[in-house]
């Protein structure tokens, strides 16, 4: 892998290399495959013919493909795939960020939206193999902490996303509308999730792995995994009053966890500014001693 990682990072225009995806978010298994991510600043993307001329010159790596431009292949037993990501892209959102912006917007694989946060994911949450330059670690200390107002943000419109969902779910009563409940549960499930991310001030991982990282976090609904599972168990089984049930219990949590975490921030806020206050107030009295 280390002669593989030294052809990508020779690529032009590639100025770091990490490893992401289950192994990024240290949640793998030893068959785990290597999700590889090069990273460029501007420009556009590394033809996938120059990578696929670098990754045949390294021993050992067969079965390479590139189906519409995205690279994969295999490395003796584990499988790999190649992803691009643009770190000014990412340093815009990252300024987007402290602003308490993002975007949300529905795309392929993402049916309940994607959020423009997750390119700040891709670099947090990475294992760095090549920086040779420090780009990487540079956008990754200019990501913490937190902010607070992206914090704020995704915690007041994901807890409205989900008080809407719950009142529309309480609504249905025909065994025939259960894709319908089925949605809407994956649906408060996704705005959970996302509630639950920004109150522990983690970048939300919105591909599969999330519930795991989820479930390391301190701050979450008691028994949370077992809950949603249980959640869909009852939706699927025609269920319905139990479902909703569940919906209006959890609800109530995530109302909990978002006022707490409205304290906690308001606390730290004020710890931040009493020594900027007291150094006015002294830098007053100098002068005015003088």
């Amino acid at each position: 892998m280390d002669e593989l990682i030294r052809a990508l990072g020779g690529l032009d225009r590639v100025v770091g290399v990490g490893i992401g995806g289950s192994r990024g978010l240290r949640i793998a298994s030893e068959a785990s495959d290597f999700d590889l991510v090069l990273f460029r600043r501007g420009g556009e993307r590394v033809d996938a013919r120059e990578i696929l001329d670098a990754l045949r010159a390294c021993a050992g790596v067969c079965e390479l493909r590139d189906p519409a431009g995205f690279v994969s292949g295999r490395l003796g037993t584990h499988r790999f795939e190649i992803f691009q990501k643009d770190l000014l892209a990412i340093e815009r959102e990252i300024g987007q960020a402290r602003e308490g912006a993002f975007t949300w917007s529905i795309r392929q694989l993402f049916p309940h939206g994607d959020l423009s946060t997750g390119l700040i994911s891709h670099v947090v949450h990475l294992i760095v193999c090549s920086d040779p330059d420090g780009h990487l670690e540079r956008l990754r200390a200019a990501a913490t902490p937190f902010p607070v107002a992206l914090r704020a943000a995704l915690v007041d419109t994901f807890l409205q996303q989900a008080e809407i969902t719950v009142t529309h779910a309480a609504k249905i009563s025909r065994r025939l509308d259960l894709q319908y409940l089925v949605g809407l549960c994956s649906g408060f499930v996704f705005f959970a999730n996302l509630l639950v991310f920004a109150v522990n001030g983690v970048y939300p991982v919105l591909e599969k792995g999330g519930s795991l990282v989820i479930a390391r976090l301190p701050q979450r609904p008691a028994h949370y995994e077992q809950r949603i599972a249980q959640l869909f168990s009852c939706a699927a089984a025609g269920d319905y009053p139990a479902a909703v049930a569940m919906l209006e219990t959890l609800l109530g949590e995530l109302r909990f966890l978002a006022v707490e975490g409205r304290r906690a921030l308001a606390a730290d806020e004020s710890v931040r500014t009493r020594p900027n206050e007291a150094q006015r107030a002294g830098s007053g009295r100098g002068a005015g001693s003088g």
